[in-house]
């Protein structure tokens, strides 16, 4: 038997991932790629902020991504077998996790601060949109503080954490569990064939899953925000602003379209296996039976989770693009490059382990071969399949220049006329674009 948390037990436990018991490994990918994705999510959030620090849009939307990229990493402690010392700071992750995700909603519904709403004009003024990266947070710790303190604590707000143990040879009844709250003489069921193994998992109230699922039916409202605006922005050729800020709101559309599909695909398939199968909470796993209904659970649960990921992605490219192609020359291309790059890797990864679980059925092992017949002709056909995704990503995020970027250009391209930029070309295109004002 491996230790657990070795390196061994990790190719182990991924290797023994088999999306109907076993998906602790399932567990571990999301929370690693999350982990990822909150690094990425934090880097373009600090290049949209350093980009214009005094701009109150640019604290709004870095703050936003800086809150999104926190809501992704909701699980991040299965990438570790972490026993019951975890369960105290996992109680306290939940207030901020839960935090997040009431602060997301305001600020789904605040951008029409930003991007005027017909019927929400006055939350355009300046006293409104130049203190709401800092309003907006007080007032859901606050509201959180008050929600909190009038339940009487975390555990009666959200229910509490679970460790659960099952020995070698452990089977029904004989999983010991330990609780965040202290409740005891609490026993559950053990899967033989997996014995032994431990996790952590955490309890649902009824307020945690309202949390959990609003700010994905508020991103609904927030796009229908977004398309108002466009639409109700003047695209007018001759006013280079109105021209900006519609395609600011058709990217931020954009970006709510990505999350609404996903999330909300994934949450309406949540709703429809509980409405199928009956509710369930994953605490639910210390009383685990081995029958069919268990791994639809799991699909809807780490189906939503990865949703989330694809989501967060998609949001954070697109808001940037939206934000930064006129501050930033050439961000548009580099956003574009990541995403096809991100977006063929997933493709890539989703083929890999769908092809490895057909094989593993019909075949009953080796289903690294399935894996490999479909990783090959990815790898051989990568070019192709670049030059399809490099033209979706060109119609989601257009190229777009401003007066000024044109300006600088023409400049630039009567530089290099002779193919050759001198010292004192250099010297002035420089001047040329700190006059203009571009990074």
């Amino acid at each position: 038997m491996v230790e657990s948390g070795s390196f061994a037990w990790y190719l182990e436990t991924l290797a023994n991932i088999d999306f109907e018991y076993a998906w602790t490994g399932v567990g571990i990918i999301h929370a690693f790629l999350s982990i990822l994705t909150l690094i990425f999510l934090f880097t373009l959030a600090t290049m949209i902020f350093r980009a214009r620090p005094d701009s109150s849009e640019n604290r709004f939307m870095s703050l936003m991504l800086y809150v999104e990229g926190l809501k992704t990493i909701v699980a991040w402690y299965a990438i570790y077998p972490f026993g019951p010392e975890i369960m105290p700071l996992m109680q306290h992750w939940r207030v901020v996790y839960y935090t997040m995700c009431l602060l997301s909603i305001f600020m789904y519904l605040s951008l029409s601060s930003f991007y005027p709403v017909r019927f929400l004009k006055f939350m355009t003024k300046d006293s409104i949109k130049n203190n709401l990266y800092w309003a907006l947070p007080a007032i859901s710790i606050a509201l959180m503080t008050l929600i909190i303190t009038a339940n009487g604590g975390v555990h009666e707000t959200f229910s509490g954490s679970v460790y659960v143990e099952c020995p070698e040879g452990g089977g029904e009844g004989s999983a010991l569990v330990e609780t965040s709250y202290g409740a005891e003489g609490l026993t559950g069921n053990c899967i033989e064939e997996y014995a032994p193994y431990h996790f952590v998992t955490v309890e649902q109230s009824d307020f945690g899953r309202l949390l959990l699922m609003s700010p994905v039916l508020t991103a609904f409202v927030a796009l229908w925000f977004m398309r108002s605006a466009q639409k109700n922005l003047t695209v007018d050729e001759d006013d280079e602003d109105a021209v900006q800020r519609s395609t600011e709101a058709r990217a931020i559309a954009v970006g709510f379209t990505g999350k609404t599909f996903f999330q909300g695909t994934m949450l309406f398939s949540m709703i429809y296996i509980s409405a199928k199968y009956g509710e369930f909470d994953s605490s639910d796993l210390i009383n685990v039976e081995l029958n069919d209904s268990f791994k639809y659970y799991f699909f809807g649960l780490y189906g939503f989770l990865f949703s989330a990921l694809f989501a967060g992605l998609f949001e954070g490219i697109m808001f940037t693009y939206a934000i930064l192609k006129n501050d930033v020359l050439g961000i548009d291309e580099t956003l574009r490059k990541t995403f096809s790059t991100a977006m063929f890797a997933t493709i890539g990864a989703i083929a890999f382990l769908v092809a490895s679980e057909l094989v593993e059925n019909l075949v009953g092992g080796s289903g690294w071969i399935g894996g490999v017949l479909v990783g090959a002709p990815l790898i051989v056909l990568r070019k192709p399949i670049f030059t399809v995704i490099n033209g979706f990503s060109s119609r989601l995020m257009p190229e777009s220049f401003t007066e000024a970027e044109r300006t600088y250009l023409e400049a630039y391209e009567l530089a290099m006329e002779d193919l050759i930029v001198t010292e004192e070309e250099r010297k002035f295109l420089q001047l040329q674009a700190k006059t203009l004002g571009l990074d």
